[in-house]
């Protein structure tokens, strides 16, 4: 029986060649630990869910791939990619839990399970995560999105395609709206800029827990100062929705939430190219 996503006590090591030279392997959780009772059944060992014995399901396809959860047989979640191009780009494009499950780590699992068969099978990779929705300025009834790929995209290194430096300035910045928290979404802000893409909703992360805050005092504050916009962005902790980047020095940080031990770091290391 073998054990994934836990942090074992491997001695830290640095291989002396390739890509993975002076990578230090430091493994590190991005959600609750589960073990595997077959290749097609995990039990979660943690959190809200702990105990519970689920489904998987993995598809891999030339030009996508996906993963699927199932309580009972009944689909509760899945995340799918698009390998683009194939053998080679790795994008998350989507990611569903059923209300009844969420807020529980269901969504960390299916991407580790996925991000780490595609390593497994390709010679190299790249990773985006797409999770951007068109919005008109004006637009009502704004509210945040994708908030669990925000989370995970934080969780794993990944960096925000938008110059965060450019787009968020005192000039381009018009206007924040504090968003509530509505539909089981947490509390966030609504920027408006002058210049695409004109609208951002965003939220904080709790630097504690790694989980969006659902302290809307933080969010009144950043409406009253907006220069306190600039201090979570430069954190890491303020997530937007738009899309995200796996960069070069970020890889050692995403490696050590992906191999199961040194031996698979080194490899995937070796096998992953920095956007």
């Amino acid at each position: 029986m073998s054990v994934a996503n836990k942090i074992s006590s491997e001695t830290l090591t640095k291989p002396s060649s390739g890509p993975a030279a002076g990578f230090v392997w430091n493994p590190v959780k991005i959600g609750p630990s589960f073990e595997w009772l077959d290749h097609e059944t995990i039990r979660i060992l943690e959190g809200g869910l702990g105990g519970k014995i689920l489904g998987v399901k993995t598809e891999l396809a030339s030009t996508s791939a996906a993963c699927y959860l199932f309580d009972q047989r009944e689909p509760i979640g899945s995340v799918s990619i698009e390998r683009n191009p194939p053998h080679r780009g790795i994008i998350l494009w989507d990611a569903i839990v059923n209300p009844g499950y969420r807020q529980n780590g269901l969504l960390s699992i299916m991407v580790w399970i996925i991000f780490r068969e595609l390593l497994l099978v390709q010679q190299s990779a790249f990773f985006k995560i797409k999770m951007v929705r068109s919005m008109k300025a004006g637009e009502k009834g704004t509210e945040l999105q994708n908030i669990g790929m925000g989370v995970v995209a934080v969780r794993l290194g990944f960096t925000p395609e938008l110059n965060l430096s450019r787009v968020m300035t005192n000039d381009n910045i018009t206007g924040i709206d504090v968003l509530p928290e509505i539909n089981g979404n947490p509390p966030g802000i609504k920027i408006t800029l002058q210049r695409d893409p004109f609208v951002v909703t965003a939220f904080v992360l709790n630097p504690d827990t790694m989980k969006p805050t659902g302290n809307i005092r933080t969010y009144l504050e950043i409406k009253r100062n907006d220069t306190i916009i600039y201090e979570w962005a430069k954190k890491g902790l303020l997530v937007l929705n738009g899309n995200y980047l796996l960069r070069t020095p970020q890889v050692n940080h995403f490696v050590n939430r992906i191999a199961v031990d040194e031996a698979e770091a080194t490899v995937f290391r070796n096998k992953i190219r920095g956007l």
